[in-house]
């Protein structure tokens, strides 16, 4: 499984996706034949360490329809109280800055939020969502794993991108992939992903699944939906 990582800021450049440690990379989302736009970005050790230590508090997490200009406000209210108050404010500020960029973004004035600590996998299996656009970022454990459309193929003895047509698996959708060209966002990368509801982008929606969730492992995950 490959991780996406970045190196001197340089930019991955690939026929289905993008990943760049600048965050203008998510505006490619809207190029045709996009499916995933990924902004890799250092993880926030104050933010981690505060989900980790409200992992249990968190209770089934927090799931609604938010206005921008009233979102800081609604958010600190649901939060639990962690042993560092900077910590939870950091996350705040970080939900508010990604909510921010995403109604920027598809000019938007509300987010629907998802925030849910997770011990097992949500989405184990590889699917493609009925909406237009999701962001997710993970805040703490292991990120969103994704198929690159190059590597995928619908019949067992497609020739895809690498020539290599031995030892495929095949997903829910009927798709055939090789296990090695899975990738993997890491904590805190914050990825856009295309569902089939983009109108004239159907085609181009993000296969994806949750990562697996070791035995007493925690993750936090962040989802965001442009309203």
């Amino acid at each position: 499984m490959q991780a996406v990582q970045d190196h001197n800021f340089v930019s991955e450049y690939s026929s289905s996706w993008r990943s760049s440690a600048d965050a203008m990379v998510l505006g490619d989302i809207f190029e045709k034949g996009i499916s995933v736009a990924v902004w890799t970005r250092p993880e926030e050790p104050l933010i981690s360490q505060y989900y980790d230590d409200v992992f249990k508090s968190l209770g089934l997490g927090i799931r609604g329809v938010f206005s921008l200009t009233s979102l800081k406000k609604e958010i600190v209210k649901l939060l639990p109280d962690g042993r560092n108050s900077a910590g939870k404010q950091a996350a705040i500020d970080d939900i508010y800055l990604l909510s921010d960029m995403l109604t920027t973004l598809f000019d938007c004035d509300s987010v629907g939020v998802r925030l849910v600590p997770l011990s097992s996998a949500m989405c184990p299996s590889f699917h493609v969502d009925n909406i237009p656009v999701r962001l997710v970022n993970t805040y703490l454990g292991e990120g969103t794993e994704w198929l690159p459309k190059e590597s995928v193929g619908t019949r067992p003895m497609t020739r895809l991108n690498d020539g290599n047509t031995q030892g495929l698996t095949k997903n829910r959708l009927g798709q055939h992939y090789q296990v090695s060209s899975v990738r993997q966002m890491n904590a805190f990368d914050v990825g856009l992903l295309k569902g089939k509801s983009w109108q004239g982008h159907e085609e181009f929606a993000a296969v994806h699944r949750s990562c697996k969730v070791q035995p007493n492992s925690k993750r936090v995950l962040l989802t965001l939906d442009p309203m």
